[in-house]
């Protein structure tokens, strides 16, 4: 839409970039943003609501100020201020009003585009803007106020001018680049149909949200079809064409990949309803959420349906407790019973197939294949220390699997350490007319090279082979690839089986004492409350980014590249950086959750370490920022 184009960023934030996530609310739409979606008009595949312009405003005031983010950006102090000045909406806005823009046209344009129509469209938005006086909003912006439809203007700062057609609805200004669209526009009044196609699940984030995003998926699903067919086309020619580099022996592993991606993509299109966007702002920090309304019956429903033949897991937030309670970058959880595990592994089997002498495919089928019977995984990037990464352990990552048979999984473990050494990836040549190369595998696997307080501890090593050409040409980084090895342990205790990336004992043992109890990572504390406060509720996936593991990494490392610096002090209370994601066999949720304090950590590390300003001033010319603390 001309209207909405070219404006400085945080205008854009206002509209259109300020759209992801929302909180654990009421399954019912609240009235204000079923009234704004009733002004989309008919046909509308994309409606944007903003349900309160100065809510949103404030809420982006004090998440400003309490961060540290108004040092750099003082206008967010006053977003809605500053948006309406760069519109040029200086009188008759209502402040407290819904902004809606509605998109239509995109299955037509994408049509148009994916068959080279000369006589393509492009999507029409028309942007509604709550108005307490028309007239005066009209008359600022160059319009008749008189007229039904009547042109006006938009000038930006930077003097740039945009001509638009604007009339009167109600409560609204519509507002679009062309005057048929706005003479045509009529609302549709179906926000309360759009609400009422999604669930419980969604239906919390569309009532909790300060920015919403409704997409209806299903009205372009042909459209998306079609562009997924074209794009298939144009890749399998390109990838099977004269002119591939593709080692002939590796073609059906890329054609199998490629089938498997444009299967997915299908599946989701073919799948969804409805999807929804929505962003909010709480006391404690900022939520995105993408949310997603399922067919019934579909095949991507079938991925997110519970297995109900299998036994009840721990689920992720307790196996995620069973792993040692340490400094750590990531860590994750999956209850794997959550999902309809059987159809999609159907699906990666039928896709993927026999790849034939690169074997690749074959070995991921065979590595996946263990974990049909998997209930649920934790894994953990614990924050190595300074001597193994020296010594080239830095993925220091421990694992435990929930399985119904934990000795016919760490049996299935060794088979694939013995397949890969019979696994080979094919090159092309590195010069015209050379030789193909390879990569390969060497493996070792050493059975019960620990016992552990009467528990068998394996061990495996994996190094790969590159060839010279290869090598002499990546250097040092042929180490980083895998020329130096990896390895680690596996052991089975009870339903569960433990593997690590580094042959540290100390780790393994601290495993297999905490795989036992409840007490350790995400059981209590920062982790605790995110869960609880911030996620999907019952989270059948979980993970975690912690600033203070990281800074436990690197504080050994500063010195080389800050010299004087002092350490990274990270306060012990600080949240991780939060995402989970849940469903209900009808919904998908996927949320991420930014706390206050990890974004105001971040921002006060910056100023420690950004170079101080050339005018002795503070950020954005500013006030100067405190003394560094080295």
């Amino acid at each position: 839409m001309t209207l909405l184009r070219r404006r400085p960023l945080h205008a854009v934030l206002m509209i259109g970039g300020l759209l992801l996530a929302g909180t654990q609310a009421t399954a019912e739409a609240p009235a204000a943003v079923t009234a704004a979606m009733d002004q989309a008009g008919a046909g509308a595949e994309v409606v944007v609501v903003i349900p309160s312009m100065s809510g949103l405003s404030e809420k982006i005031a004090a998440f400003a100020a309490d961060t540290g983010i108004d040092a750099v950006a003082p206008e967010l102090a006053d977003g809605m201020g500053a948006f309406k000045r760069q519109m040029g909406w200086l009188e008759g806005v209502d402040d407290d009003g819904s902004v809606v823009v509605a998109v239509t046209g995109i299955a037509e344009a994408i049509e148009g585009e994916v068959n080279n129509a000369a006589d393509a469209q492009e999507p029409t938005a028309v942007l509604l803007v709550p108005v307490t006086d028309y007239d005066k909003f009209v008359a600022q912006l160059g319009g008749d106020a008189a007229a039904q439809t009547t042109a006006i203007n938009f000038t930006s700062p930077d003097g740039v001018t945009d001509t638009g057609y604007a009339k009167k609805s109600g409560a609204y200004a519509v507002l679009s680049n062309t005057l048929e669209t706005v003479q045509n526009y009529a609302p549709a009044n179906r926000g309360q149909a759009a609400a009422d196609a999604f669930g419980d699940l969604v239906t919390g984030y569309l009532s909790g949200g300060d920015s919403l995003v409704y997409i209806d998926v299903a009205a372009m699903a042909d459209a998306l079809n079609l562009a997924l067919d074209k794009a298939e086309q144009e890749a399998r020619a390109q990838m099977n064409g004269p002119d591939s580099q593709i080692p002939a022996a590796f073609a059906s592993t890329v054609n199998a990949a490629l089938e498997l991606y444009l299967q997915s993509a299908r599946d989701f299109v073919d799948g969804t309803d409805k999807s929804l966007l929505s962003l909010s702002f709480n006391d404690t920090g900022l939520g995105l959420t993408a949310s997603n309304q399922m067919k019934d019956g579909s095949t991507l429903a079938g991925y997110f349906k519970p297995d109900a033949e299998r036994h009840a897991p721990d689920g992720a937030a307790k196996i995620l407790s069973r792993l040692p309670d340490q400094p750590y970058i990531y860590a994750s959880a999956i209850d794997a019973t959550a999902f309809g595990l059987a159809p999609l592994f159907d699906r990666l089997e039928a896709a993927l197939g026999d790849d034939g002498e690169a074997g690749l495919l074959t070995l991921y089928l065979d590595t996946i294949g263990q974990f049909k019977q998997t209930n649920g995984v934790a894994s953990v990037f614990y924050a190595p220390q300074p001597a193994a990464m020296m010594a080239g352990g830095f993925a220091t990552t421990l694992t435990v699997y929930d399985v119904d048979d934990a000795d016919a999984f760490v049996a299935a473990q060794r088979a694939t350490f013995d397949k890969l050494a019979q696994t080979t990836i094919p090159l092309p040549a590195t010069e015209p007319d050379g030789p193909e190369q390879s990569i390969s595998f060497t493996t070792q696997y050493t059975e019960k090279a620990l016992v552990i307080e009467g528990t068998d501890v394996h061990q495996f090593q994996v190094n790969t082979v590159l060839p010279p050409a290869m090598m002499q040409q990546l250097g040092p980084m042929a180490m980083v690839m895998g020329n130096a090895g990896t390895g680690g342990y596996i052991a089975a205790k009870d339903n569960r089986v433990l593997v690590t990336t580094v042959t540290d004992p100390q780790l393994i043992t601290r495993g297999l004492q905490a795989v036992g109890e409840t007490d350790g990572i995400g059981s209590a504390g920062p982790v605790a409350q995110l869960r609880d406060s911030a996620l999907p509720p019952n989270p059948s996936g979980e993970l975690y980014l912690s600033v203070a593991g990281i800074a436990e990494t690197v504080n050994p490392f500063l010195p080389m590249f800050a010299p004087g610096s002092q350490p990274l002090v990270v306060p012990a209370d600080l949240p991780p950086l939060a995402m989970g994601g849940a469903s209900d066999g009808q919904s998908i949720a996927l949320r991420l959750f930014v706390p206050e304090a990890l974004v105001k950590f971040g921002l006060d590390t910056y100023f420690q370490y950004a170079p101080e300003p050339a005018d002795g001033g503070g950020p954005n010319g500013g006030a100067p920022r405190a003394p560094r603390a080295f």
